[in-house]
């Protein structure tokens, strides 16, 4: 463990957490297709990772943890963004299903039936932004 890593706070310890499970949807059906890879180079540019971390969490996703979201909206939040990795390259597989499945457990929903994963995906194939999505089904 870096010195870095032991003064993270919570907070920033959740966003790797997140981007780490992105990385493992990604990874779900064996391949990182180019618009995965950008998707994830993305984010980790907005959760202020350098190439290095993120090349490192990518090479290792199962290194760090699963730290679950505070509050409902966070919650919901990452899971809109997951949904958006899943049908990224146009189709769902159903290995990228079942992680998402174990991930929306490990940050806290009883199982994927408690999140609108239909009206989600519906939403974003109809190229609607995440606040949007948070505002109309949260």
């Amino acid at each position: 463990m870096s010195i870095e890593e032991l003064f993270e706070t919570g907070e920033r310890k959740q966003d790797r957490s997140h981007f780490r499970n992105m990385v493992l949807i990604a990874k779900a059906d064996g391949v990182i297709t180019a618009d995965e890879r950008n998707l994830l180079h993305k984010m980790g540019q907005s959760l202020s990772l350098s190439e290095e971390q993120v090349a490192e969490i990518i090479k290792n996703p199962n290194k760090l943890s699963i730290v679950p979201p505070v509050s409902r909206e966070e919650r919901f939040e990452q899971m809109i963004e997951l949904v958006r990795m899943v049908q990224i390259d146009g189709k769902i597989d159903d290995k990228e299903m079942d992680v998402l499945e174990r991930v929306a457990v490990g940050i806290g929903y009883e199982d994927l039936d408690d999140v609108d994963v239909e009206s989600i995906l519906a939403m974003i194939i109809r190229g609607e932004d995440t606040e949007t999505i948070l505002g109309d089904l949260l």
